[in-house]
């Protein structure tokens, strides 16, 4: 029996999911979410089998919700949106499914359906064909809407935005990335590839394995031991600057 979360800004558009889905079989309980926080909040504390998940929410998109609460922690996901420019030609794939508003009741039978063999795959535990297939949609929708302005945090209960301009330099964490703005630092889930494909390559720079700062915090560059360099910032800290790296970033000075 599934648990099942809707998430939609609209009390009609939830409405007119929750009476869909109460022509099928197989549900256990359906819980509902008006905004990104709340969904969040939701996803992480109920752990629900399938989320009907709306783009284009005010204060928090349906994107950043995934982003929150990590690709790989991700329900199985069902997209719905009003608007056919978020990359709409990368839903069309296997695993997950987009509703283009407005929908019927055959439309949404034929993509809960999809969903639903999603679920019994990955309680089977065979493969993570969902969160793939997540992780290379927002690959593509990251590249429609430019770079990140803004990223998400969380720090204790509380979800809010910090600019990317804030940020001195991020450092990978295992399976996480570690934002530094000044005294100030946010743990999340991401990893250091697809960090640096989010943000504007005129501001940011990868300049270890493990590093990528922000050019603007930079205070001056010293060479260091066996042609790596130091980069040092202007709050004082210092960074290792590798040679695979040193090229790229000192063309630009």
């Amino acid at each position: 029996m599934m648990k099942i979360l809707i998430v939609d800004d609209e009390q009609p558009a939830r409405r007119k999911i929750r009476s869909y889905l109460a022509e099928e079989s197989g549900i256990g309980s359906i819980l509902e979410a008006g905004n990104g926080v709340d969904a969040v909040r939701l996803i992480e504390e109920e752990k629900p089998d399938l989320v009907f998940l709306d783009i284009q929410m005010p204060g928090m998109t349906g994107f950043e919700v995934i982003e929150a609460v990590g690709i790989d922690n991700m329900p199985v996901v069902v997209f719905v949106t009003a608007y056919d420019q978020y990359a709409v030609d990368a839903f069309e794939v296997e695993a997950v499914d987009y509703l283009l508003k407005p929908y019927d009741q055959e439309r949404f039978r034929k993509s809960f359906t999809r969903a639903v063999g999603q679920v019994k795959v990955r309680a089977d535990g065979v493969g993570d064909g969902a969160a793939s297939v997540v992780r290379r949609l927002l690959e593509e929708v990251d590249k429609g809407r430019g770079y990140a302005g803004r990223i998400m945090v969380k720090k204790g209960p509380r979800f809010f935005f910090i600019k990317t301009g804030e940020i001195a330099y991020i450092s990978a964490e295992e399976k996480y990335v570690k934002l530094h703005t000044g005294g100030d630092v946010y743990l999340i889930r991401e990893t250091m590839a697809r960090m640096e494909g989010r943000l504007d390559p005129a501001v940011f720079a990868r300049i270890h394995r493990s590093t990528i700062v922000n050019i603007d915090h930079i205070k001056e560059i010293q060479p260091w031991t066996h042609g790596d360099y130091v980069v040092i910032l202007k709050d004082g800290t210092t960074l290792n600057l590798s040679r695979r790296f040193s090229d790229r970033l000192l063309s630009r000075f």
